[in-house]
């Protein structure tokens, strides 16, 4: 189901709306965008199962973390990334397990693939998720147990680099940053298109660095997953964003929400690349829905 409203674009199933800021995009960029949204109505009340010549990538935002055990610490409202390692909460388990159980009701017989950030706080939803599947199917008639699949990790969905405390935003809050860098650093970090050069303004990453990282490993993923299967990627806010902004075509990541615990699909047509997609070349992927929290 699509609607719209203003300047957001809201994706999902049924009653479960996802909302996707469009940034009031115009021309070749929201032409696209609308295409790839548009290929979403061909699943009007629930998320079917992936198509034959296709390949699913089911991605889940970590849940909400507890900054007090950051390692290293991080004071109340400063930025962390892919250099601090910061646990869950206790809502946030409970919540990358109500997302763990989505996935197992959802999408039983189409997983086939668990990969995951190496960081604890992705890493606990993506053994979730395998735990949940295996238990699932063991519920099934006539099923025997079988051990979960193995979570498999790769640096390239580390959270993005901030810079490391004392060079880069790492420990600044929004204010001390804009203070430094100016008021639409963030801006300016979300929108870097040149590679390498944020590590002259905060010794970090900017988002097209994590973009390029991220999307190259999605695509060794896409080879790897039989079609008509679906993989699990764990990860961050901003590595899905990645993922997800490339699907709907939109160029500031700003303008979508992923919240902890939430989940995005994607469907990517058989020959899909990063490269080919970047050319105009081959089908358009589906986005099936993006950011949904589930409820028990």
């Amino acid at each position: 189901r699509l609607a719209k409203m203003g300047r957001h674009f809201f994706v999902g199933c049924g009653p479960r709306l996802a909302r996707v800021d469009s940034g009031g995009m115009t021309g070749t960029g929201a032409g696209r965008m609308k295409k790839v949204l548009l290929a979403s109505l061909s699943t009007v009340s629930a998320i079917s199962r992936v198509s034959p010549d296709a390949r699913r990538l089911i991605l889940i935002r970590h849940g909400a973390v507890n900054r007090e055990h950051a390692v290293p610490l991080i004071k109340p409202g400063g930025f962390y990334g892919g250099n601090v390692d910061v646990p869950l909460s206790n809502v946030g388990e409970a919540e990358a397990l109500v997302a763990a159980k989505h996935v197992a009701a959802d999408h039983l017989n189409e997983v086939s693939l668990i990969w995951s950030s190496p960081m604890r706080r992705a890493l606990f939803g993506a053994r979730a998720v395998g735990t949940a599947l295996a238990v699932s199917a063991s519920e099934q008639p006539g099923a025997a147990w079988k051990p979960p699949i193995d979570v498999q990790t790769f640096e390239a969905f580390r959270e993005i680099d901030r810079g490391p405390i004392g060079q880069g935003w790492t420990n600044l809050t929004r204010d001390e940053i804009e203070a430094r860098d100016g008021p639409k650093a963030m801006e300016k970090f979300a929108l870097e298109t040149v590679p390498g050069a944020f590590r002259a303004v905060n010794g970090g990453e900017g988002f097209c660095d994590l973009r390029a990282r991220v999307l190259t490993q999605r695509d060794a993923m896409l080879s790897a997953l039989p079609l008509g299967s679906a993989g699990v990627i764990v990860s961050h806010m901003w590595v899905t964003r990645a993922m997800v902004c490339e699907a709907l075509g939109e160029a500031n990541p700003l303008n979508v929400d992923i919240p902890t615990a939430s989940i995005s699909i994607v469907d990517y047509p058989e020959t899909f690349s990063a490269d080919r997609f970047a050319a105009g070349e081959g089908s358009l992927p589906v986005v099936q829905v993006v950011g949904l929290k589930p409820t028990e």
